[in-house]
């Protein structure tokens, strides 16, 4: 198991620019999975992590808790952490899938789907642009007993930043349903002058809220309190500018809120 980096209309603004570069992703196992007609989840299954299924043949009646949906070839599943779901073969033939189950965490610390919703069914433009990193993940991990190798790492790397700038370009990554409004527009605040002089005092006053409730809204909201989720960003800003840039360190520490 090993870490790998990777609206319109209502909807407050998020950070989304660049996504996949700001995501880390643990993944715990991939497999290509074949359900006989009549297959189905013997009973409504939770679990920890999140799940991604592309779906290559047959089709799938799921429900995410919102209402069936019917899903074919080139289906994106996503299951966040937690979600329970139901699922059953509602084809005549077999159907063919790909499973990937992960962690993802923003920044390193911020649970991917504390701030963000994505579709439980999304219909990929090109299937093969995710089958690929799919199939080769799971080739490579069972050749390797499920060990997550350096190949695997690097496969897991690609289908993360596709699925990723699939959905984004979709328009279909959304704000999580319980991230508050004052939060987000914070949020994408914060995103947009990361290195100017943030406090709580300046946060409670753009929120029009007692520092309590706001540190309340952002452990809620993002799984942390306001001044570490403001470092965390920062930090993790700095580490792509060293990877990606020839800046000087005076310039990454300027850019990034550190030149003090």
């Amino acid at each position: 198991m090993s870490a790998t980096h990777a609206g319109d209309g209502d909807h407050p603004a998020l950070p989304t620019a660049g996504l996949a570069g700001q995501v880390s992703f643990v993944c715990y196992w991939a497999r290509e999975f074949m359900a006989a007609p009549g297959w189905a989840f013997p009973s409504p299954v939770s679990r920890p992590y999140a799940t991604l299924w592309l779906i290559r043949a047959g089709g799938l009646r799921i429900d995410d808790g919102s209402g069936p949906q019917t899903c074919g070839p080139g289906s994106l599943v996503c299951w966040p952490p937690g979600h329970t779901r139901k699922a059953d073969n509602c084809s005549a033939g077999p159907v063919g899938l790909y499973t990937v189950a992960f962690d993802l965490h923003v920044w390193g610390e911020v649970d991917f789907f504390h701030l963000y919703q994505v579709p439980a069914v999304h219909h990929v433009r090109d299937f093969d642009t995710l089958a690929e990193p799919c199939r080769a993940l799971v080739a490579e991990l069972t050749a390797h007993g499920e060990a997550v190798t350096l190949v695997a790492e690097g496969w897991a790397r690609v289908l993360v930043g596709r699925w990723l700038a699939e959905i984004e370009a979709a328009g279909a990554l959304l704000p999580a349903a319980g991230v508050d409004g004052r939060l987000s527009t914070v949020l994408a605040a914060i995103e947009a002058d990361l290195a100017g002089e943030w406090s709580l005092e300046r946060l409670a006053g753009m929120m029009c809220l007692s520092k309590v409730r706001v540190r309340e809204l952002f452990v809620r909201g993002v799984g942390l309190p306001p001044m570490r989720y403001i470092t965390v960003h920062r930090i993790a800003h700095a580490r792509s500018l060293l990877q990606n840039t020839d800046l000087t360190c005076a310039e990454i520490a300027r850019r990034c809120g550190f030149q003090d």
